[in-house]
């Protein structure tokens, strides 16, 4: 680094040695001065392009018309739930002293919840309620089906058919996700096993806070899970114990109504709901990131605490590249 350099990148270093704390929502990088990414916000993506220019630089987007013609945009609000589901029992979370406590509530109490939510007097979390089990008769509602979606090669039952309660067998999937204004995601975390997810804002407004992956080493990983952090997410981040949070260089996008975002695998991310808020999530994968989901799941068997699952992460990874092999073939990309 050069002196000029030096100078630069000297003052925001000794204002972060001062703090004490730092707003994962309302502060700025710790270097100013630091040139970072944006979310680009696309129309009319080609599967090239988007091939191209986003997945094999694993880069999130954000896709403005993919989920237009959607009934579910002006459908889905918090009242429409509660007068047709409120009897319905859901999970929702919230993060305490870096715990995550679940809370079973019927969703008109929840609504209600949301509806008188603010920045100060946050509602709880409500996320991965499976659409397909809990409103099936919904998914007409979310078609067209986008095509950058496809192929999904985890919807394949030929997909670790020995093995159905491994985690990468249940983790696609459309699901659901509702806050109040000023609801936190419970953890920062990028999404497991290496997936690729979209997300899409059917209802209200978030804004999203990401961290790409060569920002790992300030995240903290937890030792239950490595794609979570064990930074709390409830308050304003406490520099004493996690200094090295302060040099994390995060990216900034507020996803509107009707838009969807391309998760990209591996980044580390939190949101906050600006409004009532509900979100379609889909975790999908395919040959263009195989490789990583298959070192992924082996992880994930090599060090899973049922004895019996370290056996098998050979085999696992054996069946998944061989998997690939005939996918690639079968269902490209």
């Amino acid at each position: 680094m050069s002196a000029k350099q030096m100078r630069a990148v000297a003052p925001a270093e000794t204002e972060n040695a001062k703090r004490q704390t730092l707003s994962v929502f309302a502060d700025n990088p710790a270097d100013p001065g630091a040139t970072l990414l944006q979310v680009d916000k696309r129309e009319k993506l080609s599967r090239k392009e988007f091939l191209h220019e986003y997945v094999l630089k694993n880069r999130p987007v954000v896709l403005k018309d993919a989920a237009r013609d959607w009934k579910a945009l002006s459908k889905w609000t918090p009242e429409f739930f509660r007068e047709h589901y409120g009897l319905k029992k859901v999970p929702v979370f919230e993060r305490k002293r870096a715990v995550t406590l679940k809370d079973t509530v019927l969703l008109k109490d929840y609504v209600d919840e949301i509806s008188s939510s603010t920045f100060n007097n946050k509602a709880k979390y409500l996320f991965s309620l499976r659409i397909q089990k809990d409103f099936p008769e919904l998914l007409k509602d979310l078609e067209p089906r986008p095509a950058l979606w496809d192929p999904n090669w985890l919807d394949s039952r030929y997909l670790l058919p020995g093995l159905p309660g491994f985690k990468l067998r249940n983790i696609t999937g459309l699901e659901m996700n509702m806050g109040g204004t000023g609801s936190p995601f419970p953890f920062l975390h990028y999404d497991d096993l290496w997936t690729q997810t979209f997300i899409t804002q059917v209802h209200g407004r978030k804004d999203w806070v990401l961290y790409p992956p060569d920002q790992t080493p300030f995240m903290y990983p937890s030792k239950e899970a490595d794609n979570i952090s064990s930074i709390p997410m409830e308050t304003d981040v406490d520099l004493t114990r996690f200094p090295l949070f302060s040099q994390a260089k995060p990216v900034r996008v507020i996803i509107e109504h009707g838009e969807m975002l391309y998760g990209a695998p591996g980044w580390w991310h939190t949101t906050r709901a600006l409004t009532p808020s509900i979100a379609v999530v889909l975790s999908t994968a395919n040959g263009c990131i195989w490789s990583q989901v298959t070192r992924s799941a082996f992880q994930r068997a090599w060090r899973h605490p049922k004895w019996y699952y370290k056996p098998a992460a050979f085999p696992i990874a054996g069946y998944m590249t061989a998997f690939r092999a005939v996918k690639s073939l079968t269902d490209p990309f």
